[in-house]
């Protein structure tokens, strides 16, 4: 009886011991192709046509969201300026609420999470800050 035990003991060691498998190496992301690249520059385009020239932040809320990315972005492009003009847009930038938008996003998605175009447009508003 000793001896089945102890086989059975060495088995149990011996698969024990055994070098697990490799984990599979993640696949890298698919490339952007020129026709997603173009799509894309022409969401921005209308995004930027629609908001920059808003000076009011919309009601609605993804809207806003929206808005805030395309004037945080604008106000991105102004940093560098000087020290004056840096400390002014850094206000807004504050203001806006720029360093928020992403945990907004994500917040607002799980609160519209049966709104299916509320969703698709808030997954768009993630997938260009995705990186």
């Amino acid at each position: 009886m000793s001896r089945i035990i102890v086989i059975g003991l060495t088995a149990v060691l011996l698969a024990a011991c055994q070098p697990a498998a490799e984990p599979a190496a993640p696949e890298a992301p698919a490339p952007i192709t020129a026709t997603d690249q173009a799509a894309q520059d022409a969401v921005w385009a209308a995004l930027e046509e629609r908001y920059l020239g808003m000076e009011t932040v919309p009601s609605d809320p993804i809207e806003a969201l929206e808005w805030r990315e395309v004037h945080c972005n604008f106000l991105g492009g102004e940093i560098g300026g000087g020290a004056e003009q840096d400390r002014a847009v850094n206000a807004r930038i504050e203001e806006i609420g720029c360093m928020r938008q992403l945990e907004d996003a994500q917040a607002l998605k799980a609160t519209r999470m049966t709104d299916t175009a509320a969703v698709a447009r808030l997954d768009a508003f993630l997938s260009r800050h995705d990186g």
